[in-house]
């Protein structure tokens, strides 16, 4: 009996540590900041910071796993969307903005606020409008971030390319080229030109 109370105590500090936990990634979730949360729960910033990527790197997994099984094609748009807002602890109108290298939280809201809501209107803007447009941004930081725009976009554009490309593909039976290369057609035996030749000369 004993060992029972000592199983059920080990277990239930077990589950009340991953709530917390849980508490934890909800904030974060709900876009707060490492220092507001590290200093809601009293942990360090560096614990946070650990939590999320693990919980990050352990959403992707699964992600990738639901890619390899045709069976779970439902959770993929479901697990893509979720694992890449836990990554940047952002709402899902900033997502795309956060995909922009070198481009961070503040700097998205700011991409948003001004306008430019996707990596499309980023990559297509002058920097001269960016500079206009948002507050403190440097003209060297504008051009960067409109040239890292243009290539994501032109790596998105490939990526969908190749995706059409093998969807139209049309997978070969070795085995009827085959025997169609093993069939024998009447027209093979003749000699359409010595026929001609042979016509022509009678004529």
């Amino acid at each position: 009996m004993g060992n029972l109370v000592v199983l059920f105590f080990i277990l239930d500090d077990f589950v009340v540590k991953r709530f917390y936990l849980t508490l934890i990634l909800y904030d974060l979730w709900k876009q707060r900041t490492l220092w507001e949360v590290a200093e809601k729960f009293e942990y360090p910033r560096g614990f946070v910071q650990n939590l999320l990527s693990g919980a990050t790197s352990f959403a992707t997994c699964v992600y990738h796993f639901c890619q390899e099984l045709e069976e779970f094609w439902a959770y993929q748009e479901l697990l893509g969307t979720f694992v890449k807002r836990l990554a940047y602890c952002v709402s899902a109108e900033l997502l795309p903005l956060m995909e922009i290298p070198g481009v961070k939280l503040g700097r998205a809201k700011q991409l948003y606020n001004a306008g430019f809501q996707s990596v499309a209107l980023v990559a297509a803007a002058d920097p001269e409008i960016l500079v206009k447009s948002i507050q403190q941004i440097p003209r060297k930081v504008a051009k960067q971030i409109v040239a890292s725009a243009k290539v994501l976009l032109n790596e998105k554009a490939e990526a969908l390319l190749q995706e059409v490309e093998e969807l139209v593909t049309v997978p070969v039976d070795r085995s009827t080229v085959q025997s169609s290369q093993g069939q024998t057609s009447p027209w093979d035996d003749m000699d359409l030109f010595s026929s001609l030749d042979t016509q022509s000369s009678t004529s």
